[in-house]
């Protein structure tokens, strides 16, 4: 299962859905369904509610929502309990398969304003990544996590970039700048396809822009 068409707002790097009420009804048939909290359920339900949030009546109840089902499906697949076991575990510790839940449950928090919490998954995340990326039989696949734990932890620092005020963004907008470039370079290394390489450097360019604008 994929999420419905959509595409990244240049500005703000989320979600933006082709047809909002055909995501909605789609999300509303996912948590009805018998399935509704199996993995791979869950691996749509998770950023579809969060990434449909805005369009809520009560987007905090959304979020809180989104947050519970991440951490569902982090534990589903063997992953840390909650944000104190994440704070002690080691890469090894870490199942590959909790990797890319992790990054879910992340992205949620980043969108909760809750960054710190969400630093502590990405960079768990990516230093899991890139243990399994040494010692795991499917290295290729190690490899792309560590891409998608780089990208998305980029656009964590994008956002808290947003949220800040312009004389506190830079450092932000840097090293989410370094964090695309990382990605950028890792895509470009094992020919990724077109569409992953496009994903990038429009958040390498959005980064660039937005140190553009403060004069950097």
């Amino acid at each position: 299962m994929d999420l419905p068409s959509h595409y990244l707002d240049p500005v703000t790097l989320h979600e933006v859905f082709d047809d909002v009420p055909a995501a909605q009804a789609y999300l509303v048939e996912l948590a009805r369904g018998p399935a509704c909290d199996e993995p791979a359920t869950l691996a749509v339900r998770v950023p579809l509610t969060r990434a449909l949030a805005p369009e809520a009546d009560d987007p905090d109840a959304e979020l809180a929502e989104a947050e519970r089902l991440g951490w569902l499906a982090v534990d589903l697949a063997g992953g840390p309990d909650d944000d104190a076991a994440a704070a002690h575990s080691h890469a090894a510790d870490v199942p590959l398969a909790a990797l890319t839940p992790l990054l879910r449950l992340a992205h949620v928090l980043q969108w909760r304003h809750r960054f710190s919490e969400a630093d502590l998954l990405f960079g768990l995340t990516l230093e899991a990544a890139h243990y399994y990326g040494e010692h795991a039989a499917s290295i290729e696949h190690a490899r792309r996590l560590e891409f998608f734990a780089l990208q998305h932890w980029g656009r964590c620092r994008y956002d808290q970039a947003l949220e800040v005020h312009a004389d506190q963004a830079r450092p932000y907008l840097g090293e989410a700048l370094a964090l695309f470039v990382r990605a950028l370079e890792q895509r470009v290394d094992v020919a990724a396809s077109p569409a992953e390489v496009a994903t990038i450097r429009l958040a390498e360019q959005a980064a660039r822009d937005r140190l553009a604008e403060l004069g950097a």
